[in-house]
């Protein structure tokens, strides 16, 4: 996987470097401290920031957004929890990617 990613110039990254979580339960996440995504968008050429889904979504926009000026784009969640998208609906709405990339 890291090595498509690689092949693909896809970078990942978390929007949360730590916090405070009850077992995966994203209603519980407290204590937020955002990761700093200056030095990566200092030194690479970052077309486009995706989130994969809601939450990923509100830590962006709440603690990254204003700090570094760039909007995001959310795309649904990828979580097994997420059991309303098929994967061939994922699939669909993941491939926007493509526009950003040589996959």
């Amino acid at each position: 996987k890291r090595n498509l990613l690689y092949s693909k110039h896809i970078a990942l990254w978390d929007v949360i470097a730590s916090c405070d979580i009850v077992g995966s339960s994203d209603s519980s996440i407290k204590n937020v401290v955002a990761n700093d995504f200056t030095d990566i968008l200092k030194t690479a050429d970052i077309k486009q920031i995706f989130v994969n889904g809601k939450t990923a979504e509100k830590y962006y926009n709440k603690y990254v957004r204003n700090t570094i000026g760039r909007e995001s784009v959310c795309l649904p969640s990828t979580s097994p929890a997420n059991a309303a998208w098929t994967i061939d609906k994922l699939v669909k709405a993941w491939e926007i990617i493509k526009q950003y990339t040589d996959l």
